[in-house]
């Protein structure tokens, strides 16, 4: 499903011109690039898997109908990632709240698979605490989730964050510093019991 380049793996803007080309199929390159990293982004940020699919389908038909708009200049990543932002933000702000991690929800895409160096309480024990980290990012602020998330999670640079996002290193790496202070604390909280983590 790629396609190639003198043997290299096109653009981002490659695929783009493409598809602006006529060649609308060459879409699904796109899609197979950012799908995971873009549910992965919303359903830490509304802690409901089948909603984060639904949003992230959404995202995509938005790049979709958008692409005219996106100039080939090598910002494409904080283009897709400026449409996702705004959809969840929009998602959150329709549920009048922050969604609240469901135990019923999928963790995602490939999260739940056993790893094989663990035994099967030491499975049960990573799981338990992958939720506990889940639900302390949910009552974060939206802005400190947005930068733990690309930074810890999806492991972008401050610049391509700041790209992303349009805020300034500085306010990135206090995010980011508050947010890691805040998590640590959501945490603690809930393995003492605390049930209104603030």
């Amino acid at each position: 499903m790629t396609i190639r380049k003198k043997g290299e793996l096109l653009s981002d803007d490659d695929v783009i011109l493409s598809v602006k080309s006529g060649r609308t199929a060459d879409f699904e390159i796109i899609i197979h690039r950012y799908k995971i990293r873009i549910i992965n982004f919303v359903f830490r940020m509304i802690g409901d898997y089948d909603e984060s699919q639904s949003i992230s389908q959404d995202v995509f038909l938005q790049i979709f109908r958008k692409l005219n708009k996106y100039k080939e200049k090598g910002t494409f990543q904080a283009f897709i990632f400026t449409i996702a932002r705004n959809l969840t933000l929009n998602h959150i702000k329709k549920m009048n709240r922050v969604s609240f991690f469901s135990e019923s929800s999928n963790n995602g895409e490939g999260e739940n698979i056993p790893d094989r160096d663990m035994t099967p309480p030491e499975q049960i024990e990573k799981e338990e605490r992958d939720k506990m980290v889940l639900r302390g990012l949910l009552k974060l602020s939206i802005d400190q989730r947005i930068a733990l998330i690309m930074k810890i999670f999806l492991g972008y640079s401050y610049k391509t964050i700041a790209e992303m996002t349009g805020w300034s290193q500085p306010k990135i790496e206090t995010l980011i510093s508050r947010g890691k202070l805040n998590l640590k604390n959501n945490v603690r909280l809930q393995e003492m019991g605390g049930k209104d983590v603030k």
